[in-house]
């Protein structure tokens, strides 16, 4: 075997290994540039092709265009931060992220052309982009999705009936207020609360009258809490209010104020006016109190308390 020849019988040049390196690395750049193209064109996400050190808007899709700006000219003349509602340093922090992480989610608020602000999920890792380290993020709207989730975390909260926090809610508010108040010595409150007589009332007017009497005190002893208080339905007819910095004196106060509004709150049916009354019971936090069990265990007991003494008052536990 000889040596290559051109078809005059020359010896043909020899080409150096960093001529054929390059030529393999033109061959590269066309076929990602192809595939960059394909995907940009058919992909239904909004997609932006980024400068990692400027932001600078190198590329952009018709989905993009159509989100950010009144044409692809204007959208490439813009930089990411007019689009990112976070400072330049946090930008570029999130895109050095990219960078290192090769892919990564994020959840951004992006200012559309419209000037308005959407939620969006932003999946982005670097690229080569015209033979340069770029980044490509894929952009969707996160508006449905956050609002699912705000929903079910508000259901996962909120008793569905009255508003007001349900018993997983109000229990996780008294562990949290109850560790605050041992670690800065400060007083805490807590007061149980069942409404008089509220089977008579379902045996009589029907269920959907004891339902609208509760949505009713419910709202009434809401009203009366203070900021920083908290009221939540703990089942049935028993509701508990947590009453941070609030000795029993203070909490006391504040829990007539809430027996008067419920006594207000009044449901007319078939020109009847159909109310409840409620017994309270009321403890303080101790300061040998392990843990918030004992704080509400004397709640309870205090409770049972204002029932036995005829109900419709408020009693307080011994220390």
């Amino acid at each position: 075997m000889g040596d290559t020849t051109t078809e005059t019988g020359a010896p043909a040049p020899t080409r150096s290994a960093l001529e054929v390196e390059c030529d393999a690395l033109r061959r590269t750049n066309r076929m990602l540039a192809e595939r960059i193209d394909a995907l940009m064109n058919v992909h239904h996400a909004a997609i932006l092709i980024l400068d990692p050190e400027s932001g600078a808007i190198l590329d952009a899709n018709a989905a993009a265009v159509r989100r950010y700006a009144n044409g692809r000219a204007e959208l490439l003349t813009r930089n990411i931060r007019d689009i990112n509602t976070l400072s330049p340093p946090e930008i570029a922090q999130r895109m050095r992220l990219a960078v290192a992480a090769r892919r990564h989610h994020f959840e951004f608020l992006h200012r559309l052309r419209d000037g308005s602000v959407q939620e969006v999920d932003v999946y982005s890792g670097p690229i080569l982009y015209d033979g340069k380290l770029a980044l490509v993020s894929f952009i969707h709207d996160a508006t449905r999705r956050k609002t699912l989730e705000r929903k079910l975390k508000t259901m996962a909260s909120t008793d569905a009936l009255t508003g007001c926090c349900n018993r997983r809610r109000f229990l996780a508010l008294l562990r949290q207020e109850f560790r605050q108040a041992r670690r800065h010595r400060l007083p805490l409150s807590v007061a149980m609360i069942d409404l008089d007589h509220f089977k008579r009332i379902n045996d009589t007017f029907g269920h959907q009258t004891g339902d609208a009497v509760l949505k009713a005190v419910a709202a009434a002893c809401r009203r009366m809490m203070r900021d920083g208080d908290a009221f939540g339905r703990l089942g049935g007819e028993e509701f508990g209010v947590l009453l941070p910095g609030t000795d029993l004196a203070a909490a006391e106060a504040v829990l007539g104020r809430v027996a008067e509004a419920a006594r207000g709150a009044t449901v007319r049916v078939q020109g009847e006016r159909v109310r409840a009354t409620m017994s309270v019971g009321l403890s303080a936090a101790l300061p040998d109190d392990a843990d918030e069990a004992p704080l509400l265990r004397r709640a309870d007991t205090a409770l049972y308390l204002a029932k036995a003494d005829g109900r419709d008052r408020i009693a307080t536990a011994a220390g």
